[in-house]
């Protein structure tokens, strides 16, 4: 039976008007919907034959139940369906039960109170109803651009529209006319009355008083143990994020939030565990992970043998209702999390975020983990998504990394963000050395041979043969290179010291450089210096001479350091081929995006080899990593892309991946992968001109 239709018009008087359940406040509603299949207007005849049922039955998840329509169906599978609307809850035992509003649902046969439990739990439900009030008939597609305008939700199809509509129509407050569009019945108009609906101006207002005036007010219990951070607990946070298990419905704040509110008065490790396979379709290992991560977080504290419940820093951002006292928990736990918003200031692609941070701050936090955080913050309001994979701070974003206290950069570092991985190695201290002696030898006039020293080791440093001349008639530098197998040839380098910093023409000699160069048989003749001025610029041009600033020289060494281009292609720039800069610009970039690529399919691997479906048995497919990459790495991989680098893993040397039938598999950890792969490096290292060292 359903109730409206026999109310009298005064329904909605506070005589005789149920009490509705308390809306929760719009961050933490679930965007995911019940759904019961069947047609729409069938969805709240059968949650009641559904409910009935189970109230009738011994509530563990393995029972069947015959609820009508032909379908048995486990309450496992009922509770996983429900799990979003309310209807049903846990008797603290391990098994379902009919919540206390469907109960009051299915004794008094209000509609009223399904139609308030639904609008309390799920994010835009009661507020299609405004929608529709306050226009002419829409259909269900006008009615989803309309919500993601006036609400700013990014629907991009119109299943969400469609499901939630469809239990709007099982309560007769909506219906659904031969043209297809949606109109407002007199039963949905008197509902509005009683429902505590959220209007598109308050969620601006909300917003604007949660960033202008609201700031950074965290619970007192909070704010004490933020702003109590001292450096060695700042340094001292766990690394590793933990598995916090997701819907493609859920944000991870909803996760969160709605993982915590398990514990909110107690519960056992076995109900945890019963509650995440029933609602995420975990394994017992996965639910344990995520239990432990909760732990970590310092979101839950055991309290016997067998019960967990949240701590008091927990209880207070569930109550608060707000999402940035869950950042701030997070960030007083989370190693580098609102260390992330400052360097959010312009739009940064994930990629580059880890590498800035990596260096910036002496740690090693992979993709993953920084995505993880990103989408955090994301959830909290503290950072936006512009593009995929391209994000930037927000006010509050601002506020909160203003507000609390950071990690200091790594002084070993000098604090310099840079966009490559950190290198605590000689190598790198070496080539931090050799560029910062160019630099200051270059404006050393009175020691030129400091600087001719100086650019024989760099030319060195890059894979040629350099040896130093100098002295009256002779060129500064010698460089030979390969040119085809077993052919050697060779170009000059001319070093230019000037206090000032930039070299004129009076400071340099065209004809002397031809002479140099025709003397030692080279092909071409560089003069390196701090910087150039007047008309040498032009002279050089016209006399094939290349020009080469420190500035270049040196970026030359930092990017051959992290990501070498071929040698041949760093040649043509010295040989002032055209275009030559821009194509060792594209090198760079291409072996970096490469390596980075190379790094997101290893930890593809990783991740499926650890929690594998059925469906993969652990194995990805090339077209499988493409299409769980495509939407988070720029530019977008193709699996021709893909392909090679997996090829390149199963190599016997590295051993990284292994074919299992269609498909790879990761039989190791990354850590072992990359110890092969420096192991071969050190071996290739110490080979020289003359053979092995």
């Amino acid at each position: 039976m359903n109730n409206l239709e026999s109310l009298p018009d005064t329904h909605s008087s506070s005589l005789d008007s149920p009490p509705l359940p308390t809306p929760r406040d719009w961050a933490v509603r679930h965007s995911g919907y019940p759904w019961l299949g069947g047609p729409m207007e069938e969805q709240a005849t059968r949650a009641r034959a559904a409910l009935q049922a189970i109230r009738e039955s011994d509530g563990a998840h393995t029972t069947e139940l015959d609820a009508g329509y032909g379908e048995v169906r486990t309450i496992g599978w009922y509770s996983r369906q429900l799990s979003s609307s309310g209807m049903l809850s846990s008797n603290g035992q391990g098994h379902v039960k009919v919540s206390d509003d469907a109960e009051r649902w299915l004794d008094t046969e209000d509609d009223r109170i399904l139609a308030g439990l639904l609008h309390a739990r799920i994010l835009l439900f009661g507020e299609i109803l405004l929608i529709l009030q306050s226009s002419a008939p829409l259909t269900h597609e006008e009615l989803r651009v309309v919500a993601n305008r006036d609400y700013g939700i990014d629907w991009k199809t119109v299943d969400p529209i469609r499901k939630r509509v469809g239990w709007l129509r099982s309560l007769r407050l909506v219906e659904f006319s031969f043209d297809h569009k949606l109109s407002l019945t007199s039963e949905g108009e008197q509902l509005i009355q009683m429902l505590d609906i959220v209007r598109p101006e308050e969620l601006a207002q909300r917003s604007q008083i949660s960033v202008e005036t609201k700031g950074m007010a965290l619970p007192s219990v909070i704010g004490e143990r933020v702003y109590a951070l001292t450096p060695e607990a700042l340094s001292r946070r766990k690394v590793a994020f933990g598995y916090i298990p997701r819907t493609k419905a859920q944000t991870i704040y909803e996760s969160f939030h709605l993982l915590c509110s398990w514990f909110d008065y107690g519960s056992t490790k076995e109900n945890f565990l019963q509650k995440a396979e029933d609602v995420f379709g975990v394994k017992e290992s996965s639910g344990t992970s995520a239990l432990y991560a909760l732990g970590a977080f310092g979101l839950i504290e055991r309290v016997s043998m067998t019960e967990y419940r949240v701590t008091d820093l927990c209880q207070a951002w569930l109550r608060s209702g707000e999402k940035m006292p869950l950042a701030a928990i997070m960030h007083t736990n989370l190693q580098i999390l609102g260390e992330l918003i400052p360097h959010l200031e312009d739009v940064t692609r994930v990629p580059a975020l880890q590498k800035i941070v990596n260096e910036t701050y002496g740690v090693n936090i992979g993709l993953q983990g920084i995505r993880s955080r990103i989408n955090l913050l994301h959830a909290c309001g503290a950072v936006e998504q512009l593009a995929p994979g391209r994000f930037r701070s927000t006010p509050s974003g601002r506020s909160f990394s203003d507000s609390v206290p950071l990690l200091e950069p790594s002084e070993e570092l000098g604090g310099v963000a840079s966009a490559s991985q950190p290198q605590k190695n000689r190598e790198s201290d070496d080539t931090t050395a050799m560029v910062s002696e160019l630099l200051e030898s270059s404006k050393d006039s009175q020691h030129p041979d400091r600087f001719e020293l100086s650019a024989e080791r760099v030319f060195t440093y890059l894979g040629y043969q350099a040896e130093h001349l100098g002295g009256p008639g002779k060129t500064d530098v010698l460089v030979h290179y390969s040119h085809k197998p077993g052919q050697q040839r060779r170009f000059i380098v001319d070093t230019k010291a000037s206090a000032v910093g930039p070299v004129t023409d009076s400071m340099i000699q065209i004809p002397a450089l031809k002479d140099h160069t025709k003397k030692h048989n080279a092909d071409f003749a560089v003069v390196v210096a701090n910087a150039f001025s007047g008309r040498i610029i032009d002279w050089a041009a016209q006399n094939d001479v290349m020009l080469v600033d420190v500035k270049h020289l040196s970026e030359i060494v930092n990017r051959q350091t992290r990501t070498p281009a071929p040698l041949s292609v760093v040649t043509a720039y010295f040989a002032g081929k055209a275009n030559a800069w821009t194509a060792l610009q594209v090198e760079w970039r291409e072996r970096d995006d490469s390596v980075n690529l190379l790094s997101e399919v290893v930890d593809c691997l990783r991740r499926e080899h650890k929690t594998p479906d059925d469906e993969t048995g652990g194995a990805l497919t090339a077209e499988q990593i493409y299409f769980l990459l495509r939407n988070s790495f720029e530019p977008r991989p193709t699996q021709a892309t893909i392909r090679p680098l997996l090829d390149f893993l199963a190599s016997p040397l590295v051993r990284g991946s292994k074919p299992e039938g269609k498909g790879w598999i990761m039989p190791d950890p990354p850590s072992q992968i990359a110890r092969r792969l420096r192991d071969i490096a050190n071996r290739i290292e110490s080979v020289s001109e003359t053979g092995i060292e």
